[in-house]
C-alpha cells in the first residue's frame, strides 16, 4: 500500500474488499467504530471518515440508533464513459499526436493537495504534455500522478510510449480508474498558452480540471488541459422523456 495514501483511504479500500470478498454480505450489520479502529489500529476519527466516503459511495447504509449495514449495491449508468483527453480525440477519429515536455518528480503544493487529499510536500509525479491533430496544436495537459509504485517514475521516464496511455499506466500497475470529477471554464490565455499553443495572448481558452479516482474512491490523478476556443467544439446529445 503507498505509504503518502491518507490512512482513511488504505482503511476504505481494505473496508470495499470485506465487502466484496462477502466477508459481510448485504443486509449484514458491520462491527462498530470502536472495534474497526482496533482491528486495523487506527483512530475512530479515521474509521468514521472511511465509512461516510462507503455511505457516500453506496457501499454501506445507517440506519439511526441501529448501526451501519452493508447496502445493497445499486445498478447505474455513467453519464459519460470516462476516457483520457486524448483518447476522447482519437475516439472521435482524429489522429493525435501527443509531445511530452516534462516528466519531473515534484513535492505537491498546497492547491495539488487538496485536489489529491494528500499532505503537502507528497512526491507526485509531474507531466507536460502538447496534443496536436494535423500539426495544429489542440491542447496542452500538465498531468499531477499519485506514483502507483516504487518504480513508477523510472518507468516513464525510460517508456515514453507510455505517455500515451496514462490511465493504462495506472492500470497496469493494478490502480482501477473508477471515474473522474471535473470543472470546466473560460479565461484569457496565459504566456504558456501562447508559446505552446501558437495563439494570441490573452485569447480566449478553455480550461478543463479532473479529478480522477480509483475503484476504491482515493484520487490519484489531477490534471488541467487548456483548449484554444477556436479549436475545440464540445457536442452533447439531449433526449427529453415523457413530462
Amino acid at each position: 500500500m503507498k505509504t503518502s495514501v491518507p490512512l482513511y483511504h488504505r482503511l476504505k479500500s481494505d473496508l470495499i474488499r470485506d465487502i466484496q470478498s462477502n466477508k459481510w454480505n448485504v443486509g449484514d450489520k458491520i462491527p462498530s467504530e470502536a472495534d474497526l479502529a482496533v482491528e486495523h489500529g487506527v483512530s475512530r476519527i479515521t474509521v468514521r471518515q472511511a465509512i461516510s466516503d462507503l455511505v457516500s459511495m453506496g457501499y454501506l447504509v445507517r440506519h439511526q440508533g441501529k448501526g451501519t449495514f452493508v447496502a445493497k449495491r445499486r445498478t447505474s449508468v455513467a453519464v459519460s464513459r470516462l476516457q483520457g483527453f486524448a483518447e476522447e480525440l482519437r475516439t472521435s477519429g482524429k489522429d493525435v499526436a501527443l509531445t511530452v515536455k516534462h516528466v519531473q518528480m515534484v513535492a505537491c503544493s498546497e492547491r495539488i493537495s487538496k485536489q489529491l487529499e494528500v499532505p503537502e510536500d507528497t512526491k507526485l509525479i509531474r507531466i507536460s504534455r502538447v496534443a496536436s491533430v494535423d500539426n495544429l496544436p489542440v491542447f496542452r495537459e500538465t498531468s499531477f500522478l499519485l506514483p502507483p509504485t516504487e518504480g513508477a517514475f523510472e518507468e516513464l521516464v525510460n517508456h515514453p510510449e507510455l505517455h500515451n496511455h496514462i490511465y493504462g499506466f495506472f492500470e497496469r500497475h493494478g490502480v482501477r480508474i473508477a471515474y473522474g470529477k471535473q470543472e470546466i471554464y473560460a479565461e484569457r490565455a496565459n504566456y504558456d498558452d501562447s508559446q505552446e499553443l501558437n495563439i494570441g495572448f490573452d485569447e480566449p481558452v478553455l480550461v478543463v480540471q479532473r479529478v480522477t479516482s480509483d475503484d476504491t474512491g482515493t484520487p490519484v490523478e489531477f490534471s488541467e488541459v487548456r483548449y484554444p476556443s477556436s479549436r475545440y467544439h464540445y457536442n452533447v446529445n439531449l433526449t427529453r422523456g415523457d413530462v
